[in-house]
């Protein structure tokens, strides 16, 4: 925790930083791409004073991983001088996987804090990165494996991204608990959604939990290791025999 707590100080002291930087320069400062606990960590901490605006932009509105954009309130921005999006696609493409395209993008030298979101659909994939990121993307990145791909830049005002696709799974449980939800969502037993807990194997909202019994609430985002991400969408009332509705969406 020790550790977790150090590197949470170190980014709450360049979120300041930058803050500062944009005040005195009256210009755009941005810090990230952040995950989405350390988003949560800087809204709780960071303290913005005059006409100073804060936001957080991953490219478009249900983005995970997102710069710190920190400005003058009356400034000029364009988003494209912070932000890009790239849009990957070639044959075979879809056989390609979110891991395939980072590991790719990690092997070629590039900073994970570069790289916001990769969202892989069916015909083609989208990459959103740093200005400078990218063109070094577009110029290195050619295969990702052993699968040809071509990348075209697209402006981030312009683009339109797709929506996930999710798989709606009902179910009732005795307790919103984390065990049960998970076991809804996967159709695994509850005991062995409490070993992948107790295994350092699941995140709730990007934090890891070992608590089996955690209780969980409406928009609560859930990833288990080897089932993939899922998001407790509705909790419904209560069934005859006391036990509650709940509908989870997980992201296929």
């Amino acid at each position: 925790m020790a550790v977790a707590d150090s590197e949470y100080k170190l980014l709450l002291s360049k979120a300041n930083d930058a803050l500062r930087l944009a005040e005195i320069r009256y210009d755009v400062k941005t810090l990230g791409f952040l995950n989405p606990s350390e988003r949560a960590y800087l809204k709780d901490k960071l303290f913005v004073q005059g006409d100073m605006v804060l936001e957080f932009d991953g490219g478009y509105p249900e983005a995970e991983r997102t710069l710190m954009v920190c400005r003058p309130e009356f400034a000029e921005v364009d988003r494209d001088e912070y932000i890009c999006m790239l849009e990957c696609s070639g044959k075979f493409t879809e056989k390609l996987s979110h891991r395939d395209y980072l590991g790719s993008l990690m092997g070629l030298g590039i900073n994970r804090e570069c790289i916001g979101d990769i969202l892989v659909f069916e015909d083609k994939t989208l990459i959103f990165s740093k200005p400078e990121t990218a063109e070094y993307i577009i110029q290195n990145l050619t295969k990702i494996g052993r699968t040809g791909i071509k990348i075209r830049r697209c402006t981030i005002n312009d683009s339109v991204v797709p929506k996930r696709k999710t798989k709606e799974i009902s179910g009732t449980v005795a307790g919103i608990r984390l065990d049960s939800v998970i076991s809804v969502a996967t159709g695994i037993s509850r005991g062995k959604s409490a070993e992948l807990i107790k295994g350092g194997l699941v995140t709730v909202n990007w934090t890891q939990t070992d608590n089996v019994g955690m209780s969980l609430k409406e928009g609560d985002v859930i990833s288990v290791r080897g089932y993939g991400r899922m998001c407790l969408s509705k909790i419904g009332g209560l069934s005859g025999k006391g036990r509650y509705h709940i509908t989870v969406s997980r992201y296929v």
